[in-house]
Parts: C-alpha cells; sequence; structure tokens
C-alpha cells in the first residue's frame, strides 16, 4: 500500500469522512446524495421576484437542484460547518452543468465567470471564497471562459444567512462594487454569475447592476439550489422546455 494511501486510512480511523448531506460514512458527498444534484440544470429565475425588472425580463438563472433534505444539509456544512473537503465535490458538479449549458448553446464561449462576493464575516468564517472556486470550475468547462473576481462587498453588513426578503435586500444595498482593476476586463463582456443557493435573487440582482454598471452584460447565472418559494407545490422545479 502506497505511503499516502496508508496515511489516509490511519486518518480515516481517527477523523472518519461521512457524508456532508446524510451523515453515511465513506466520503464527502454519497452516491445517493449525488444523485440530487445529477440531473439536467433547470431554470428557477421565477422562484425569485428581486430579479423581475418589471419590464417583462429576468435574468436566465439554472440550478442543480432543491434547496432541500440532503441537498440543503450540504450546503450549509460546506458553507458554515467547515466541510472543506466538499468544495471538490460541489465544483465538481457546477463544472459539469456549465458544460451541459454550454453544449446546448445557453451559455456562450468566451464568457467571464463571475462568482457573488462573500461578506468580510462570511470570509472570516470560512477562511476562503468558497463560490470563487465553483466559479473556476464552471469557467473550466466552458470553452474560451475566464473566470474573474471582480466584485466585492463594501462597508459593514451581514452574511445573507437568515435574512428574509426584505433583510437580504437591505443588507445588499449599494454594496456590492466592481474591482476597480476588473474594469476594463468587465467592459463590453458577456458575464455569467455563479453563487451557491438562490432564494430572493437580491444577490444576483445586487450582482448583475454592478457589472451593468462597468458595461458588462449579464446573460445568465447558476446556482448549485434553489429554495422553494413558500406555498409552491412539492414538485414545483420542473425541467425548461427553453433552454436559451
Amino acid at each position: 500500500m502506497p505511503p499516502r494511501d496508508l496515511a489516509l486510512d490511519l486518518l480515516d480511523l481517527v477523523l472518519p469522512v461521512t457524508c456532508a448531506g446524510c451523515g453515511v460514512p465513506g466520503r464527502a458527498l454519497c452516491p445517493a446524495c449525488l444523485l440530487r444534484w445529477a440531473g439536467e440544470p433547470r431554470r428557477c429565475e421565477d422562484a425569485a421576484g428581486r430579479l423581475d425588472r418589471m419590464d417583462g425580463t429576468t435574468l436566465p438563472v439554472w440550478a442543480l437542484a432543491e434547496n432541500t433534505g440532503p441537498v440543503r444539509r450540504a450546503v450549509v456544512a460546506w458553507k458554515d460547518g467547515g466541510r472543506a473537503d466538499v468544495t471538490a465535490w460541489l465544483a465538481a458538479l457546477l463544472g459539469r452543468a456549465a458544460a451541459w449549458l454550454a453544449a446546448r448553446g445557453a451559455i456562450p464561449p468566451g464568457v467571464l465567470v463571475v462568482g457573488a462576493p462573500p461578506s468580510a464575516a462570511g470570509a472570516r468564517l470560512r477562511g476562503e471564497d468558497l463560490v470563487a472556486a465553483l466559479a473556476t470550475a464552471h469557467a473550466r468547462a466552458v470553452p474560451g471562459a475566464v473566470p474573474a473576481r471582480a466584485l466585492r462587498l463594501s462597508g459593514r453588513g451581514r452574511d445573507q444567512v437568515g435574512l428574509g426578503v426584505r433583510g437580504r435586500a437591505a443588507n445588499l444595498a449599494g454594496r456590492v462594487r466592481v474591482r476597480e482593476r476588473c474594469r476594463a476586463e468587465l467592459a463590453g463582456a458577456r458575464v455569467v454569475l455563479v453563487d451557491d443557493v438562490l432564494t430572493t435573487g437580491a444577490t444576483l440582482a445586487a450582482c448583475r447592476a454592478a457589472l451593468e454598471s462597468a458595461d458588462a452584460q449579464v446573460v445568465g447565472a447558476v446556482v448549485l439550489a434553489v429554495t422553494r418559494p413558500p406555498g409552491t407545490p412539492t414538485a414545483w422545479l420542473v425541467a425548461s422546455p427553453h433552454p436559451g
């Protein structure tokens, strides 16, 4: 047995790996939980009223899964539970979805892929920009795409976790800014946004507004999961008949 494999086996005896979604021992995400992310990406922007500009246009958003059960537990463990071992799995899932969308023309080649910026509190808690890893995986899966850390959060504010519709919008109001060093790269560029969970759409709407202020064209967004709006039927999230 190679020394590295032996070291990993010994580590598992002390700190056994469990699935972040269901707790089953074995690996960071078990096969049963991975199946929840394995379907075709689905359009979900109708679930987020903050993305509607009241002029009949909205931002196309694709989700890999519904934010419930093991999916929700895995994302929470990844973001707030210190499960950095889940990052590579989620990045691979996001990259697979991006490749699927690109192959069908839903995401054009050569886009800039921009992750939603973390709050200062979130970055301190997690020790890294987790969404940036998703954006990088997305860019690698789309021909000619480039990841760009083009956005930042200014001022003081809370992490978005636990805030409602009004609270999320107020928490982000005027705080999402374009990094000055990225303005030239953004001007005239087509951009795809990446985030972990779509809830109210406040984060994506604020990111879109900031990017458009730098003359970028935001053509869509991809998220790991989407939260079902209250009162909607159980089987509400279905494959979109219009991929573009």
